[in-house]
């Protein structure tokens, strides 16, 4: 734990925050990720992760390089340039690609394995789950989270506002 002489913690001894007006986000002729600061020195490709996904998904993005090795962290996507806002928000989409349910049509559990059917803002789809206890998260609100077997990831907004007979197949899983 980084701490000065006074027993005060310092975090800028353990994240190194980015500069958002160091840097340039764009994309290269194979569509990696590339960052370029103002130095002239360029990093690529890079990849980049959420610190806190769920609870404050525009603050606190990561970077690091094709190794791995972190180069920093971006405080808010909301200090950056526009141009690199949306190379940012572009890629953040493409790496955490969540449909939301709207309808759920049917849950059918055989061999203890859900298998769910739903309607999705991105059209139909069937999934199933590998636990119920583990890949289900209620969130406030009545926001809940899904991951299915393959690790992609469903949201419902608010599973208190679906139809009647989805919201109940939902509330049999929580």
């Amino acid at each position: 734990m980084a701490e000065d002489t006074e027993g005060v913690y310092l975090i800028e001894e353990e994240l190194k925050l980015l500069d958002p007006n160091s840097f340039r986000l764009r994309r290269d002729v194979f569509e990696d990720l590339q960052v370029e600061f103002r130095d002239g020195c360029s990093v690529g490709p890079v990849s980049i992760v959420r610190a806190f996904p769920i609870s404050a998904a525009e603050d606190f993005i990561i970077f690091k390089d094709a190794e791995g090795k972190e180069l920093g962290a971006l405080r808010q996507m909301a200090e950056l340039d526009p141009s690199s806002r949306q190379v940012l928000e572009a890629e953040l989409e493409r790496i955490y690609f969540t449909p939301r349910i709207t309808r759920i049509h049917s849950i059918e559990v055989n061999f203890r394995i859900p298998k769910w059917e739903v309607e999705t803002d991105r059209g139909r789809r069937v999934f199933e789950i590998s636990s119920s206890r583990s890949d289900i998260r209620a969130l406030g609100g009545g926001r809940v989270l899904i991951r299915d077997a393959d690790g992609n990831r469903y949201e419902i907004a608010d599973y208190r506002r679906l139809d009647p007979f989805s919201s109940g197949l939902v509330e049999a899983q929580l």
